[in-house]
């Protein structure tokens, strides 16, 4: 299973993960350290990115793209940072 998370705006990696572990070296530099999959639903299809220390620059669309073996899929999401 490989699941990559993009800024749509920039094309750039935010998160990547791939057969159970992340992987970071593609990742823009504004989010290094500050991201995760949330592993807890994977098994029921579900592929949440936490962005920790929310910015204002955050805002915007993201592209989550998931792959396996058989299959391709992709959603777009909207974030939207006030405060």
């Amino acid at each position: 299973l490989e699941v990559r998370w993009i800024r749509d705006e920039f094309s750039e990696t935010v998160h990547h993960y791939r057969n159970g572990e992340d992987l970071y070296g593609e990742q823009m530099g504004a989010y290094v350290g500050r991201t995760e999959l949330v592993r807890d639903g994977l098994s029921a299809g579900s592929l949440d990115l936490r962005i920790m220390g929310l910015r204002p620059s955050d805002d915007g669309q993201y592209v989550c793209t998931v792959k396996n073996a058989d299959a391709y899929d992709e959603a777009m999401v909207d974030l939207e940072v006030s405060g």
